[in-house]
């Protein structure tokens, strides 16, 4: 049986952070953004089966592209009606937040504490 996992909301955003940080700074070097994004779900995918395996692997990305499709027929059926929804944004980073991001987090051991 494994561990019980400590995931809260404020784990889940400074996790996101450190993604978006990581992503930011691989582009800022001079990556292109579009292969910085599929390397980074690619790792995070063979991350996700070796931790779960590849079944609840390929099912959470089932999971997540039906989300994709939803939101998407949400937005079509709006123009549909004539009743344009605004695009929410989909950064997960605050403007602010570089300045919350130790830059030194890859490698530091507390990072859970």
């Amino acid at each position: 049986m494994s561990p019980a996992l400590d995931d809260t909301p404020e784990i889940r955003e400074q996790l996101s952070r450190a993604w978006r940080s990581t992503l930011d700074a691989a582009v800022a070097n001079g990556a292109p953004p579009q292969a910085v994004v599929e390397t980074m779900v690619t790792v995070a995918h063979e991350c996700f089966a070796e931790a779960f395996g590849a079944t609840a692997a390929a099912s959470y990305l089932q999971l997540l592209a039906e989300q994709l499709r939803a939101g998407e027929r949400c937005e079509t059926d709006a123009l549909v009606r004539g009743q344009p929804e605004e695009r929410p944004s989909r950064s997960f980073m605050p403007a602010d937040a570089e300045a919350l991001i130790d830059p030194d987090w890859p490698t530091r051991n507390d990072l859970f504490g």
